[in-house]
């Protein structure tokens, strides 16, 4: 092979549940594995529950990364990073994080071989900066893997220079490996709306966490709401948080490990989300629930052209509709994100590129 060995670099939660699926592919194609996580996520819930409970079938390494703003962090992950890269190693990254930005960066004044895994996507809201990342990484790496062939276009249309590969998620893959480990019966019970709330362009705003609680205050199903440490925190400044754990129907709770979320997502009855995971965890065979989409654009738009999903910001009475009336989920019969075999997909198309 043109490289020795594949270094999976990943910071977040999603990251370590979409490369899981590669790290099993590439152990069971003899291929030499290491993940480096960067320690964007530190906490016990939001980095070490997903890297104990995966059970990763290859070396761990974690940079001793302590900063918090992007900026900072890209530098950090940048300076301490190759020095853990070898001159014949493949990188692979998945996303469009701070990491996955630092990973690429570094590949690329390395010289060394570097595969985009969930490449071509694209919301072109240039508010965000998850868009701006993975814009740079495309445009980076030599392998990417897309999706879909709707993100496939992107990647064809702005001529990226490295080759484009149409896989599938393989986050369809991680459901699919993983939701036979799912407790039969829900500890948070059945009919209820989940709620995840992360991003920047969301929380940072006064104005949008108050429609967020007049959405919980008025919503006649119960609530399911596993809060994310940066929006606790904007809830709390807001003057927002007791308002909210005071109502009865609303269960706040610390985030959940990657299992426990799986069968939060397979009991609601509809999910109110700014994640892009869940648009797409959402649609897998053993998912299948309706996803209410936060946000003004999503770069998951096959979720909402397939009929699982819908973009509505942030008005209180807009949601309120939506989740009770859910006549517009009309979910096609399969998942826009492929089979749930993507990562054999990704290993088979390294070998043959060798």
């Amino acid at each position: 092979m043109s490289f020795e060995r594949v270094v999976l670099v990943a910071g977040t939660r999603p990251e370590f549940v979409k490369l899981h699926p590669v790290a099993l592919a590439l152990h069971a194609a003899k291929i030499p594995t290491v993940l480096i996580a960067t320690n964007q996520h530190r906490t016990a819930f939001m980095k070490d529950a997903f890297l104990q409970q995966l059970s990763w079938p290859c070396e761990i390494e974690t940079l001793a990364v302590a900063a918090q703003e992007p900026l900072a962090m890209l530098g950090e992950i940048a300076t301490m990073l190759p020095a853990r890269l070898r001159e014949r190693d493949l990188v692979m990254a998945e996303g469009d994080t701070t990491s996955v930005l630092a990973a690429h960066l570094v590949a690329n004044k390395l010289r060394l071989r570097l595969a985009h895994v969930e490449a071509g996507l694209r919301s072109y809201d240039l508010r965000m900066p998850e868009e701006h990342n993975r814009r740079v990484c495309d445009h980076l790496a030599d392998e990417l893997f897309a999706p879909t062939e709707f993100d496939a276009g992107h990647l064809r249309e702005e001529r990226v220079p490295g080759r484009v590969h149409v896989v599938g998620n393989t986050v369809l893959d991680a459901v699919r490996q993983n939701v036979s480990r799912i407790a039969a019966a829900s500890a948070l019970g059945e009919g209820y709306v989940l709620v995840t709330l992360h991003r920047q362009e969301n929380v940072d705003h006064v104005p949008f966490l108050a429609e967020l609680a007049r959405f919980l205050e008025d919503v006649e199903l119960p609530c399911v709401f596993p809060v994310h440490p940066r929006t606790r925190d904007k809830l709390a400044r807001a003057g927002l948080w007791d308002r909210i754990t005071s109502l009865g129907h609303v269960r706040t709770l610390e985030p959940l490990d990657y299992l426990a979320f799986l069968g939060a997502m397979r009991h609601a009855t509809v999910i109110v989300t700014d994640s892009g995971g869940v648009q797409e965890e959402a649609t897998a065979p053993e998912i299948r629930r309706p996803v209410i989409v936060l946000r003004r654009s999503t770069e998951r738009v096959p979720a909402i052209e397939s009929g699982f999903s819908l973009l509505a910001h942030g008005e209180s009475a807009r949601l309120l509709e939506l989740v009770s009336d859910r006549s517009w989920f009309r979910p096609a019969k399969t998942s826009p994100f492929g089979d749930g075999h993507a990562a054999e997909a990704i290993v088979k198309t390294l070998q043959i590129q060798d």
